[in-house]
């Protein structure tokens, strides 16, 4: 079973190509931070400050930033923060592999052509040649 379909793959990559993923990246990591955020506030209210205190932390661990200066106390407030490290960490490696992918597809295809060439160039060379060897008999 697969993952991804062929089309949906093909649609991320013209996604990564033009740059339009970055915004949705950027929005999708901001609401995982604020639902986040919210959700610690509401399972651990006494493990912050404040829901500002919340946010914050939220945002250094979803970022994989963690300055340690918010840290939660509770084992809710701690349960949440895993869940928030790993999602963070998983969007981190989607988006180094998503725009490295695109940047390999466009080298291929840059250098597909050349490859082409190159094998023509070589055939003809290798068919003069074979005339010339024929021309000194």
């Amino acid at each position: 079973m697969a993952l991804m379909s062929e089309r949906r793959v093909r649609r991320i990559d013209r996604a990564v190509q033009s740059g339009r993923i970055i915004p949705y990246l950027a929005l999708s990591t901001l609401a995982i931070t604020v639902v986040a955020g919210v959700a610690a506030w509401i399972l651990s209210p006494k493990g912050f400050g404040s829901l500002g205190d919340t946010l914050w932390w939220s945002a250094q661990t979803v970022t994989t930033v963690g300055y340690g200066d918010v840290v939660p106390e509770t084992t809710g407030g701690r349960l949440i923060g895993v869940v928030i490290m790993m999602v963070g960490v998983t969007a981190v490696s989607l988006i180094t592999a998503l725009v490295t992918s695109s940047f390999i597809t466009y080298q291929q295809g840059r250098t597909g052509g050349e490859l082409d060439r190159h094998q023509q160039l070589v055939d003809a060379l290798a068919r003069i040649e074979s005339r010339l060897d024929a021309a000194d008999r």
